[in-house]
């Protein structure tokens, strides 16, 4: 597994066909909507394997306009928090504790930009008790239910603060091969059971702040 480090634009349809083989767990999209996501994402993430997407995080900060209703929604009830838009891992990378690992490095994202918790809303219906299980073992709290008014999903809606993340990182050993490149700069209903616990691998200067990724983006003229 290569380490986790920031998308490239080139790397847009791989991701996008591994976020939408993880439908309904996550929302599928179109190729101009994840580019959409990933440019204006606080921060977002990619793991590869043998040249296959593995696993994916996108996520966004407080500011801007609400990506859609869930961050809307987490924005009102949970101000300051960084909002995961998306957190995919595939099946045959679980249980090596990347999700764990994905979330670790956005914690430490959002303590660098003074975001206090982390958000995200896990399927009711359709089902996806595999992702709440996850969850819940991380620390994540439920906040409260809605219903996505774009495709008639029941969401719940957690909550967990980043701390408990940079706090657990600080003390668990590296296990299952979970990395995160610190060399370069569904919804969170994805299934994701069973991580082993990580240690802190990121620092603070690893990924490049949303703007100069967009510019980055825009200067290559792949998302046209």
């Amino acid at each position: 597994m290569s380490p986790a480090r920031p998308i490239l634009p080139a790397e847009l349809p791989a991701l996008l066909a591994l976020n939408n083989r993880h439908a309904p767990a996550v929302n599928a999209l179109t190729l101009p909507e994840f580019a959409a996501l990933a440019e204006g994402a606080l921060l977002a993430l990619a793991a590869w394997e043998d040249r296959e997407a593995r696993a994916l995080l996108l996520a966004f900060g407080p500011a801007g306009p609400a990506r859609g209703p869930n961050h809307a929604w987490i924005r009102t009830h949970a101000p300051g928090a960084a909002y995961v838009d998306r957190i995919v891992v595939d099946g045959p990378a679980q249980g090596r504790g990347l999700g764990r690992a994905l979330y670790g490095a956005l914690a430490e994202r959002a303590a660098a930009c003074g975001l206090a918790e982390l958000g995200c809303e896990v399927n009711l219906a359709p089902p996806n008790p595999e992702s709440l299980a996850f969850h819940a073992r991380l620390g994540f709290r439920r906040l409260g239910e809605a219903t996505d008014p774009r495709n008639g999903k029941r969401v719940a809606y957690l909550g967990c603060p980043a701390a408990q993340f940079l706090r657990s990182a600080a003390t668990s050993p590296l296990s299952g091969g979970a990395r995160l490149n610190t060399s370069q700069s569904q919804s969170a209903g994805a299934s994701l059971p069973g991580d082993p616990p990580i240690t802190r691998l990121m620092s603070k200067g690893m990924v490049a702040a949303p703007q100069d990724r967009a510019a980055s983006i825009r200067r290559r003229g792949e998302l046209a």
